[in-house]
């Protein structure tokens, strides 16, 4: 009975730390997207969350998730593009080629 509840509540705690460090990722990535479309002159729209595995990159082991966002550059077309973290680290942002608008 005891080591029920023992490995319940380990369970329970486990189940909260995945929570709270995704939470933490998620706020990583939309600071990782908005710089980026604030350096490229992008109109940031949303964010969602796609997948999320472990795995390794070169000798790092860890949490690999994807995240599509939407952007715009002219404030009518609407692009997506994606972007991967590794924990809590950029690997990758792609975006679709997209029209720059004429001044």
């Amino acid at each position: 009975m005891i080591l029920a509840d023992a490995l319940l509540l380990i369970g329970i705690g486990f189940a909260f730390m995945l929570f709270w460090q995704g939470r933490r990722q998620a706020e990583q990535a939309r600071n990782y997207v908005e710089r980026y479309c604030q350096q490229q002159q992008l109109q940031f729209i949303d964010m969602a969350w796609k997948s999320g595995k472990i795995t390794k990159i070169k000798r790092h082991i860890g949490w690999l998730s994807r995240y599509d966002f939407d952007f715009s550059s002219d404030g009518e077309s609407r692009y997506t593009g994606c972007a991967t973290l590794l924990n809590m680290r950029l690997v990758d942002i792609t975006t679709p080629p997209y029209r720059i608008p004429q001044d």
